[in-house]
């Protein structure tokens, strides 16, 4: 069952809240460790939806990134992508919304790729491009079994990344940088002070994901609950890692997964079970007054 997080008050007024969104990460997440949907999260999902509840993933994967069975759940109208970069509508299968990298800044990322010599993805429109030798086999490049398999059904192979982003620099939804877990500091420090007008954040050891200063899960989601009229105290987001943050404390009830990083668990203001034990189903139940 969820718990409050250390040092957080329990409001006597929270049996009785009205939730009207529930936002979730993915990976780590809503999905399991084998990137499925449990028994019981379905079930609960199902009755949120049942109950009139807007069910919208978000996550730092491009849209067609997503898998299938997450696209086209009952219920699910919006989708956050690219952390934040862009909103698409399901229904009318288009970008309501996006927020891309200025010119200026996939230039700057353009010369740390360069000095760096590190794999470098980029996400144009929903898609997801990355370099040749690194789709070819990623597994050289640090990607877990599950994730190579994942980047070679997802991304699309390019010889000159570097040419290729600069070709489409007023596109791009989001840049991302594979890089060694030890290299993860230093590599933030440079990003921050070398590229203008970015926010960097990451969703697995191996990754340093930037976008527009102005994306991010949390400024996205209030931009999409101003868009359906509900209020913060109205949301509900789960999430596992340090890209969920901002997502977490932009709503009242925001709850870090219990497998998600010490820092996601830090800022939420609930933590709640696993991935592995249904702990997106768990938090739900814990806050829906429909169900009790």
């Amino acid at each position: 069952m969820s718990q409050p997080a250390k040092n957080r008050p329990v409001h006597t007024e929270e049996k009785k809240l009205s939730i009207r969104l529930i936002a979730s990460d993915l990976d780590g997440t809503l999905l399991t460790d084998c990137k499925e949907l449990s028994p019981k999260t379905r079930e609960v999902l199902d009755l949120a939806v049942q109950h009139g509840i807007y069910i919208v993933p978000a996550t730092g994967r491009s849209f067609y990134s997503i898998p299938e069975m997450i696209r086209n759940y009952p219920g699910v109208e919006y989708v956050i992508t690219a952390n934040g970069g862009a909103v698409y509508s399901v229904r009318e299968g288009k970008r309501v919304y996006q927020c891309l990298l200025e010119k200026e800044s996939v230039e700057s990322a353009i010369a740390v790729r360069k000095r760096e010599n590190m794999v470098l993805e980029v996400v144009i429109d929903g898609v997801p491009y990355a370099e040749e030798a690194y789709v070819k086999d990623p597994m050289q490049y640090l990607a877990t079994e599950y994730g190579a398999k994942y980047i070679k059904a997802t991304r699309k192979p390019v010889k000159d990344i570097c040419r290729f982003a600069q070709k489409h620099a007023e596109e791009l939804d989001s840049i991302s940088f594979v890089c060694r877990y030890e290299d993860k500091e230093r590599l933030y420090t440079s990003l921050d002070k070398e590229i203008p007008n970015i926010y960097v954040t990451s969703s697995v050891p191996n990754l340093m994901e930037v976008g527009h200063i102005d994306a991010g899960k949390g400024k996205t989601l209030l931009w999409l609950l101003k868009k359906l009229e509900i209020s913060t105290e109205e949301a509900m987001a789960f999430g596992d890692a340090d890209n969920d943050i901002s997502m977490l404390t932009s709503v009242k009830y925001g709850m870090a997964m219990g497998n998600g990083t010490e820092n996601c668990r830090k800022a939420a203001p609930y933590v709640t079970d696993t991935n592995e034990k249904d702990g997106v189903a768990k938090g739900i139940l814990r806050f829906l007054s429909e169900v009790e």
